[in-house]
């Protein structure tokens, strides 16, 4: 008797996968999944920068308006009354920031004072600081080594700034 050998099936071919039912699988889904673990790696491994943010207050005053107000570092008080008239300024709030390019982050600095810093291309940066929600000033510029100061004048002759630096303030404030 001779050996029954069937016919082995053959692989592939759409009239065969048409017959079977089967498709192949989209590449599409696995595709997407790829891209986004790639944007998902290269946000976790942007350059990140630190900025310090201080709200300050400028006055001709020897004591502070408040008593939780210290007076700023020596470094920044000098590089201030090098510019401006005031005798003495007092740090009213410090915060910190760590900014990836084109993220934003916004501070509450006092009841009516916010900051918005954005990290352009690095070292740039905007600012924009709002009193009572308002948009009252808007910097561009490169922050590496310096700062970057805006301010204005209170009714009673004092004056306030926000300082954006990228050092950390030294020694008390």
């Amino acid at each position: 008797m001779l050996p029954f050998n069937p016919p082995i099936p053959q692989r592939g071919g759409a009239a065969n996968e048409a017959e079977r039912g089967l498709r192949k699988p989209s590449r599409i889904p696995l595709l997407l999944l790829a891209l986004a673990s790639l944007a998902l790696l290269q946000a976790a491994d942007a350059p990140k920068t630190t900025f310090s943010v201080q709200l300050v207050r400028g006055s001709d005053s020897d004591r502070p308006n408040d008593p939780a107000w210290k007076p700023v570092g020596a470094s920044l008080s000098k590089s201030l009354q090098a510019v401006f008239r005031w005798k003495n300024y007092w740090e009213v709030n410090r915060q910190t920031v760590t900014l990836s390019k084109d993220k934003v982050a916004r501070l509450r600095l006092s009841r009516e004072s916010d900051v918005e810093v954005r990290l352009l291309n690095p070292p740039h940066t905007q600012i924009r600081l709002y009193h009572n929600g308002a948009l009252t000033r808007c910097s561009h510029q490169p922050i590496s080594e310096h700062m970057s100061v805006l301010g204005g004048e209170s009714m009673n002759g004092e004056c306030w700034f926000v300082v954006v630096r990228r050092d950390h303030p030294s020694g008390k404030n």
